[in-house]
């Protein structure tokens, strides 16, 4: 093995599918990792990414279910299985879960993953070098309807000026702190995931977004949700800003709760039919992202595309096409498409074995920019990475 073949090997430990999401018993033996905790670990992996311009890959539910198949029923054969992994022979560097149900001490999530698998198939994915990011659909505490009851303008002003209202909503973050503290690897070592709570809130679709809450009553959100991770001594958690689709940095940052809330800056953009297609969505994208990663720069924080992906998957050059110019063109640490339901045919964001995108999506899990779970150091581009994108006008979001 050649001196300069070594040298690239040491240079790039940090973003290979092994470690990204180093073992805790790994990065207690790093000098480098050492004397930090979880988090800090986690994000020192992820603006390894950022630096060398590497971005991983990520999938919500990906080992819970797929496209007509389910591992949340335990059915035979589906161990982890993966829509993703039968695709491109990888697993996702990032897996996606929603802790929605977990307010109500529910044993399954809104869409009957129980919270049981997501801490075994997070505890897996560490083990195989990924991360976990997490989200929280919750119901309206003020209707008792879901995050998309918004009837009641006021509910979360009531939230935060309400005794009541205020002290079931501490305790309801008191169960999401207390759960997410029970992220350890098999040794009983803690591992840092991500947090991405309150998201999207640049539209009026969550009852805590847009005309629904003010910016002071929605940054208390967070201040306050933060104020009981401190509280609880959570320190696996890395906390992420994930706006819909945005005009300009003042949009951006309306809600921004501050520097010291915040880890990650983030944004969900999707591709939605009949929107204008792919122009529409390469300036929404484009501009979004170069938002965030402009911002991310200034204000030392780790950039990402939380969310994003274009339901049904019908244009089957859409990941080399679409997805990897702007990922080439906006350095972000991760990328995460949405789910593949088990029962609806129609509703997925990666391809499935047979799917006429298959060989796009593993050209684009096979280009060096690409970072999966375990895959190896030096797998060449096999997808042609396309122009630089343009930014530009916004676009409405649907239900997911």
């Amino acid at each position: 093995m050649n001196s300069k073949f070594i040298k690239g090997i040491l240079t790039t430990a940090l973003i290979t599918g092994a470690s990204l999401g180093m073992k805790a018993q790994d990065c207690d033996t790093n000098p480098r990792f050492r004397n930090q905790t979880p988090a800090a670990q986690l994000k020192s992996r992820l603006n390894s990414l950022v630096k060398a311009r590497k971005t991983a890959f990520g999938h919500h539910d990906d080992t819970a279910y797929g496209h007509e198949w389910t591992g949340v029923k335990f059915a035979p054969g589906t161990a982890g299985r993966s829509d993703v992994k039968d695709v491109s022979g990888y697993y996702p560097g990032v897996m996606s879960w929603d802790l929605g149900g977990l307010e109500l001490q529910d044993t399954v999530n809104l869409d009957g993953v129980p919270f049981s698998l997501i801490l075994r198939e997070a505890r897996a994915q560490n083990a195989r070098g990924g991360v976990n990011t997490f989200s929280w659909h919750l119901r309206n505490q003020v209707t008792g309807g879901d995050s998309w009851d918004v009837s009641d303008k006021q509910a979360v002003h009531k939230i935060r000026t309400d005794p009541e209202q205020l002290a079931r909503y501490q305790e309801t973050v008191r169960l999401v702190a207390r759960y997410l503290k029970q992220m350890t690897d098999e040794n009983g070592r803690p591992f840092g995931v991500i947090f991405r709570p309150w998201h999207e809130q640049t539209g009026s679709w969550f009852f805590w977004g847009g005309e629904n809450s003010s910016p002071e009553d929605y940054k208390f959100l967070w201040t306050e949700m933060r104020r009981i991770f401190d509280e609880e001594n959570v320190n696996n958690v890395v906390w992420a800003f994930s706006p819909d689709r945005v005009r300009s940095e003042e949009q951006y940052m309306l809600t921004y709760p501050g520097d010291e809330y915040v880890d990650i800056l983030g944004t969900d953009v999707y591709q939605f039919a009949g929107e204008g297609g792919d122009a529409t969505y390469r300036q929404d994208a484009g501009r979004s992202l170069g938002i965030v990663t402009s911002l991310a720069r200034r204000h030392n924080k780790i950039p990402a595309f939380t969310e994003t992906g274009l339901e049904g998957i019908s244009d089957p050059k859409w990941y080399t096409g679409q997805l990897l110019p702007l990922l080439n063109a906006n350095p972000v640490a991760y990328v995460v498409v949405w789910r593949n339901a088990e029962d609806n045919k129609k509703h997925y964001y990666t391809p499935f074995k047979g799917h006429p995108a298959t060989d796009d999506f593993k050209a684009f899990t096979e280009d060096d920019l690409i970072i999966m779970a375990g895959k190896p150091i030096g797998i060449k581009a096999k997808a042609k990475s396309g122009a630089r994108v343009k930014k530009a006008p916004n676009a409405k979001p649907v239900r997911r």
